[in-house]
């Protein structure tokens, strides 16, 4: 009598075990099939659920996904690495409640078709409209800038200047001009009427991203501005 109690302790501990710590891993199968259905692409991609009570899984809830992966395509965003924890997330409804972490290597069109790289995306906050900060190297940012002034005709070398000038040189003469957020639209709008003012960056078209502000910094350009992961995911 005794033996058979303990063989059906066993047995109830080894299923115990079994769905405590066997469900993430059905889970995380489940959200990287659902990421594949809607079009995610990337290579090394890992998906690690994590529920405080796994057996809440078998609802479809997960407290935490996070998601790393590298040459990344999801919607209309190329990466080529991405980090993100994925907060309150209901994978049977495809919903998300938070997103947070970081972007790396982004590429998407300037108004030419031109591809820019931003260096680092953090983002953080609701999934819907998350808080993203974006980071320029310097040396791009003036190949934007460059490019985009030559698509009006104009031969120029650019400098940025904190908080957020940009001195333009054409043809010997230098005009100062100031970076700004329109629209959700990245500007170039000189001081005077000498040059054209010049939409950097626009948004749609392969920008995901609604600027809201720009600011020259050490070595960078920063941009602020929303993201909406949720349907970029298309969870």
């Amino acid at each position: 009598m005794r033996s058979c109690l303990i063989r059906l302790l066993m047995t109830a501990a080894v299923i115990f075990a079994l769905v405590w710590f066997g469900l993430p891993f059905g889970a995380s199968w489940l959200a990287t099939n659902a990421l594949n259905a809607v079009g995610f692409t990337g290579t090394n991609t890992r998906v690690e659920v994590k529920a405080d009570l796994p057996p809440r899984i078998l609802t479809g809830h997960a407290d935490a996904i996070r998601l790393t992966s590298s040459q990344v395509r999801m919607g209309g965003l190329n990466a080529a690495s991405v980090d993100l924890t994925l907060g309150g997330v209901e994978l049977f409804d495809r919903k998300i409640a938070t997103v947070q972490g970081t972007l790396s290597g982004v590429r998407m069109p300037d108004p030419n078709g031109q591809p820019v790289t931003i260096e680092t995306v953090v983002v953080d906050g609701d999934s819907r409209k998350a808080i993203s900060t974006l980071t320029i190297s310097y040396t791009e940012a003036a190949r934007l800038a460059e490019s985009r002034l030559a698509a009006y005709g104009v031969s120029a070398t650019t400098v940025f200047v904190a908080p957020d000038k940009v001195v333009v040189t054409a043809g010997r003469k230098s005009q100062v001009g100031h970076l700004k957020v329109n629209s959700g639209a990245l500007l170039l709008v000189p001081d005077g009427d000498a040059l054209p003012t010049v939409i950097l960056i626009g948004p749609g078209n392969g920008n995901p991203f609604e600027l809201s502000f720009a600011s020259v910094g050490a070595g960078s350009v920063t941009l602020d501005g929303t993201i909406d992961l949720q349907t970029l995911l298309g969870m």
